[in-house]
């Protein structure tokens, strides 16, 4: 009997002579057995291809990145510039300048005026709105907000001072920048 039925020293085995290999894998795989499957390694192609695939998407942030921190950069250039022609006008007592990525996101430019020989709040505002800035709403301390677009980004300067007719203590310009484009400085 033991040529029709195949037995082995632990049982019957599902190996029938004739039958061949792929149904004996089908069968055990059917029947349960985890053993009889094998597990698939990625190829050398999948692997190449993806690791192209990351390097394009790396890339791609890099380079948005760079654009948006040129971006940032030229606005700031522009404002730090604008204050520096306004120092040839108006001396400032002290003064800071703070680019996009250093401290934060953002650049800064703050200048500070002594208290009694700086300029006047309405010499300063006016001064600045004959340049092309446009006076807004201003928020306490500040006795005058003032915007301008530049590169596509919102520069704003505060001007601090008790009244229209006191003398500024202090004009803080500031330029939004992109945390995206500081990620990589």
């Amino acid at each position: 009997m033991s040529h029709t039925v195949p037995v082995t020293d632990s049982g019957f085995a599902d190996e029938a002579p004739g039958r061949p290999a792929r149904a004996r894998s089908r069968a055990a795989g059917r029947a349960g057995d985890t053993t009889a499957r094998r597990s698939r390694r990625p190829s050398a192609a999948l692997i190449a291809f993806l690791l192209l695939v990351l390097g394009l998407v790396g890339f791609a942030g890099w380079a948005w990145s760079s654009r948006l921190h040129a971006d940032d950069l030229a606005a700031y250039t522009a404002l730090a510039g604008e204050i520096e022609v306004l120092d040839r006008s108006l001396t400032p007592l002290g003064h800071s300048a703070i680019p996009p990525c250093r401290d934060s996101a953002d650049g800064r430019v703050t200048r500070t005026y002594p208290a009694s020989t700086g300029p006047q709040a309405a010499e300063l505002v006016g001064y600045l709105t004959q340049k092309g800035w446009t006076r807004g709403p201003a928020a306490p301390p500040a006795l005058a907000h003032l915007t301008r677009t530049e590169s596509e980004h919102l520069l704003t300067i505060d001007v601090v001072a008790r009244s229209e007719s006191s003398l500024v203590e202090s004009l803080v310009a500031h330029s939004p920048a992109s945390a995206f484009g500081c990620l990589g400085r």
